[in-house]
């Protein structure tokens, strides 16, 4: 007679037991008495709601089931409540210019849903005191980059500031290339004039470096001519040679560290030249970019849903 014990969905053990005749006998495995052949067994789990799943139903009978769900929907219904009023609260005082406290009552509405995209789109409204100060939405986001912004704000909040005010952003975009201009001309004009200091003291620094690398190189030849000749000769001869030779690259390589630490410096310089960060300019060049990136970003057209799916 084959028998098998498996678990059911509810992670219960139940014993299928095949007859003779071909039927099969089910048995809660966890039962205290064992049932007879052909006595049937009837199992009551909770029925859930239409794509309802909560573990913390399954124990409960049918009447505290529905008492459970009616009090969760209940609290759902005082959230959303909560939630819109909230919101409601909010946009009146962004209308009346009370962006403060209009920020404050947003932020009480992300805290009931937070990915809601009405009270995202209101906090950055109020918060940017209704885009006339966009910076303070980009400046949020400058180190963590665009795609956190969409992460925290949600793809669809970030596609209602992109269609409302996009207008703010490329005007922005227009004010940031007018102020990176002139920078950049100074930025390349110190970059010139420090550049005719830098270029010839590189150049100085290789024929340095060149003349401690020449001697060192021969000395090093000379003492390894010298040391093989202590193998291929049967005398001594060789030896005090061979140490005076090695002694004088030893030197000699002091000297070529220095030459070379001083072309590497020269190097190192102008390399440093040709960044932007070199400058006070420059840095806020590269700072402009960044915020230049961030309003592109903010402006690219949304592509309709139909395209995104192919």
């Amino acid at each position: 007679m084959e028998e098998r014990i498996i678990d059911d969905e509810y992670g219960r053990g139940v014993r299928l037991r095949k007859t003779k005749d071909g039927f099969v006998d089910v048995t809660d495995e966890l039962a205290d008495e064992s049932l007879e052949e052909g006595e049937e067994i009837a199992f009551e789990f909770p029925i859930f709601a239409d794509g309802e799943e909560d573990e913390t139903l399954v124990d409960l009978s049918p009447e505290e089931a529905e008492r459970v769900r009616r009090e969760k929907a209940e609290r759902e219904e005082q959230r959303r409540t909560a939630y819109k009023h909230a919101c409601e609260e909010g946009q009146a005082l962004l209308d009346s210019g009370s962006y403060r406290s209009a920020e404050l009552k947003f932020e009480q509405a992300l805290r009931l849903d937070g990915l809601a995209p009405e009270a995202s789109v209101g906090y950055w409204r109020a918060k940017t005191q209704g885009f006339a100060n966009p910076d303070a939405l980009v400046e949020e986001y400058l180190d963590s980059g665009f795609e956190e912004m969409e992460f925290d704000l949600g793809y669809e909040a970030v596609d209602i500031l992109r269609k409302e005010h996009c207008a703010v952003f490329q005007k922005r975009i227009e004010e940031l290339n007018a102020e990176e201009a002139p920078l950049m001309d100074k930025v390349k004009e110190t970059q010139a004039r420090r550049r005719e200091v830098l270029a010839p003291r590189r150049k100085r620094g290789v024929f340095i470096c060149l003349g401690g690398a020449i001697p060192f190189l021969a000395a090093v030849i000379v003492t390894l001519v010298l040391g093989l000749k202590n193998f291929t000769t049967p005398d001594n001869r060789f030896v005090l040679p061979t140490v005076i030779a090695g002694g004088a690259a030893l030197l000699l390589f002091i000297v070529f560290a220095f030459t070379g630490n001083t072309l590497i410096n020269a190097c190192r310089m102008y390399n440093l030249n040709e960044q932007l960060s070199s400058t006070d300019e420059g840095k806020r060049v590269q700072e402009i970019r960044e915020y230049k990136a961030m309003y592109e970003a903010l402006c690219k057209p949304v592509l309709a849903v139909e395209e995104t799916e192919e």
